[in-house]
C-alpha cells in the first residue's frame, strides 16, 4: 500500500528527501506517484526499518566486544590469564548469541524465500488482465459465431424436411399413378383376352 510521502518516509527514517529519492533509484523503495505527489510502499519502509534495526544490533555487538578487549588490555600482565578466560567467556557467550540470532534470520529468510516462490508460482500460473480479456472477447465471439452457425444448420433443416415432404408426396403420387396404370394395363389384357 502507497500512503506515506516522501517528507514523511524522511522524517520515519531521520534522513532527508534527498536520501528517500536515492533510495527510490536503487530499488530499495517502491515508489508511485500520482500528480505531483510521490508515495512510497509501505511494506518496503518496514523492511528498510527491520534492516536498519538489525544493523544497529551488530554494531552494538561489535562495541562490547571493542570495550572487553580494551579492558582486557589495560589489565596487568598477572591477571592475563583470568582475563583470557573472562575473555573466552563473553566472546563465547557473544558467538552463542549471534549464532542464535543468525539461525533466527536465516529460518526468517528461508520462510520468505518460500512465500516468494509460493508467489512467483501463483503469479507465472495466473494470466494477466488483457489475456483473460482477449481470451474472454474470443469466448464470447465463438459463442456468436457458433450461434449464427445453430441458426443457419435449423433453418436448413427445415428446408430439408419440406423437400423430403415434398419428395415423399410426389414418390406416393407416382407409385399410386404406377399401380392405377398397371390395373388399366391389366384390365385392357384382360379384356382382350
Amino acid at each position: 500500500m502507497y500512503k506515506f510521502t516522501r517528507q514523511d518516509v524522511a522524517e520515519k527514517l531521520n534522513i532527508s528527501t534527498r536520501s528517500v529519492d536515492r533510495y527510490i533509484k536503487s530499488w530499495k523503495l517502491r515508489s508511485k506517484k500520482e500528480w505531483k505527489v510521490v508515495y512510497i510502499n509501505t511494506d518496503d519502509i518496514e523492511n528498510l526499518i527491520w534492516n536498519w534495526d538489525y544493523k544497529q544490533e551488530v554494531i552494538v555487538e561489535k562495541k562490547v566486544i571493542n570495550n572487553t578487549t580494551d579492558n582486557i588490555k589495560s589489565m596487568e600482565t598477572n591477571d592475563i590469564s583470568k582475563s583470557n578466560e573472562s575473555l573466552s567467556g563473553t566472546l563465547s557467550t557473544i558467538y552463542k548469541d549471534l549464532k542464535e540470532e543468525i539461525q533466527k534470520k536465516d529460518q526468517l529468510i528461508q520462510t520468505l524465500a518460500m512465500r516468494v516462490w509460493k508467489a512467483e508460482e501463483v503469479a507465472n500460473s495466473s494470466m494477466s488482465l488483457i489475456d483473460f480479456k482477449k481470451s474472454q472477447y474470443l469466448l464470447e465471439e465463438s459463442k456468436e459465431n457458433i450461434s449464427k452457425e445453430l441458426s443457419q444448420l435449423w433453418k436448413e433443416k427445415e428446408i430439408l424436411t419440406k423437400e423430403l415432404k415434398y419428395e415423399k408426396t410426389t414418390n406416393i403420387l407416382l407409385i399410386i399413378f404406377v399401380i392405377i396404370l398397371l390395373a388399366i394395363s391389366i384390365t385392357i389384357w384382360f379384356m382382350k383376352i
